[in-house]
Parts: structure tokens; sequence; C-alpha cells
């Protein structure tokens, strides 16, 4: 296993090196103009620039408060209203039409009313992120909340369990798979969002940076912007899995063993 890891790990790094190297050689050919498609050894010496002077920082400070506030908030407000609706028929009957048609409207629609009530300064930005992660979150709590095994809450209830203990012990637990899904679906619209806000106006962020960029005609800059951008995502989803590894070992756990089990039934089917 681990050499077929190793493996994997050599190809990933072989073909970044390739890629990175043919941009590289197309952009030092004369093929195309070196400003419109900088070559990556100039968009470092750029991000260095910006680094070393703080700028960099500065934006990449504003979008790290700006993503993370609203995705907290969201994601909270999301858990605590799919919990509530599924459990709660009344409710979910009640406000299931307004919630879906909320649903249907692009989180970027929202971008001008959201400037027109908050203005362009933190909250809008903030309540932009908020409103786009809440939907996947809620959808992924409500199906996994009312979708629990009620085999799993009989047995729980002829142990003795009932009322909060079964719905902490049996609902929650069962409905995580399904929790998380909708979390790591959310940071990557929490990126979006995070630019879409930015680009319809700030003072620092690596969207305003992008924006300030292209309007100075600084496109080695703008890549500076995209690939902060794109680290953000890859170092955010790595944390949130390390996070959901560490808090909850079981879940960890119960992927490696299906994994497992999958790669043994591939071996079988192989050998037979």
């Amino acid at each position: 296993m681990a050499i077929h890891f190793d493996r994997r790990a050599a190809a990933g790094v072989i073909g970044t090196l390739v890629f990175f190297g043919a941009w590289e050689a197309l952009s030092r050919s004369g093929l195309v103009n070196d400003i419109m498609l900088p070559a990556p050894t100039t968009i470092l010496q750029s991000g260095w620039t910006l680094l070393a002077s703080g700028e960099l920082l500065r934006h990449l400070g504003a979008s790290l408060f700006r993503s993370i506030i609203g995705f907290v908030s969201g994601s909270i407000l999301a858990i605590l209203l799919g919990v509530a609706m599924a459990q709660l028929p009344w409710l979910h009957a009640t406000i299931n039409p307004l919630v879906q048609m909320f649903r249907a409207i692009p989180a970027l629609a929202f971008v001008p009313l959201a400037i027109f009530w908050f203005g362009i300064g933190e909250l809008s930005k903030i309540f932009l992120i908020a409103w786009g992660v809440f939907f996947p979150v809620w959808v992924n709590t409500y199906l996994g909340v009312r979708d629990t095994n009620p085999l799993l809450g009989r047995a729980a209830a002829s142990l003795g369990a009932s009322g909060w203990r079964n719905f902490a012990f049996v609902v929650i637990p069962g409905a995580l798979p399904f929790i998380i899904a909708g979390l790591r679906v959310s940071l990557s619209v929490a990126l979006v969002l995070l630019v879409a806000s930015e680009l319809a106006g700030a003072a620092f962020g690596v969207g305003y940076l992008i924006q300030m960029s292209q309007q100075v005609f600084r496109v080695d800059y703008m890549f500076v912007g995209l690939i902060v951008l794109g680290t953000m995502g890859v170092v955010a989803d790595f944390l949130f899995e390390g996070a959901v590894r560490r808090l909850l070992p079981w879940y960890g756990a119960e992927k490696a063993s299906r994994a497992r089990f999958g790669d043994n039934e591939r071996k079988a089917g192989q050998a037979g």
C-alpha cells in the first residue's frame, strides 16, 4: 500500500513539474506575449515582492477573516435549521417552501442587494459567504438526520436510550457523514463568494488584488492572486480533513476500512 501511495505521489509531482515546465518554456519562447502569459518564475518574483512589502499578507488576512466568519456562521445556522426541520415535521411543513425558493436563487444574485443593505464593508461580504455556505450544509444536514437508519433508533431504545440520548448518540452520529460532506462542499462555495464579494467592492482582499491588478494591467499580480486562492482552497480542504480525522477518529477508520475492502475486492477480481 505504501509503495502504491508513493508511486501516486511521485506521479503527481512529475505531472506538476511537467505542467509548469511547459508553461515556463511557452512564456519564454516568444510564441506568446509574456506580459499576457507571464512565466511561473516571473509570477514567483512578483509574489515575493508583494509578500516582502506586506501587501499580500494584508490581502490574505482580510480574505481569511471574511471567509472564516462567513463559513462558520452559515454552517452553524444551516446545521441548526437542518436538524430542527428534520425533527419537527410542523416546522418543515411551515418553512420548507420558503427555504426551497431561496435555495433556487444563485447566491451571486444577492451581491447588489447585499451591498445596498450593508454597504461595501465587511458585513456584506460575510453575509454573502454565509448565504452561499448555508444551503449545501442545510440540505445535507436535513437529509442525514431525516434518513438515519430507524433500526439504530430501535436498537438504542431497546437498551434504554430515548429522548435526547437517542438524538445525541444515534441520530447525530448517523447524520455526521452527510453533514461533513456538506461542509466540505461549502468550503469551495465560500471561496467563490469571497472573490465575488471582494470584486464588488473592497479595500483589501485577494479578489480586490486581482481586480486592481487588472486595472493597472499587471497580469503577473493577477496570477499571484489566483495562485493564493487555489492555495487557500487546498489548505482549507487539507485542514478540514485533518480536523475530521482528529475529532472523529471513527469516521476516518470507517472510510479506511471501506477503502481496504474495495482494494481486496479488486485484487480478488484480478486474481480470478
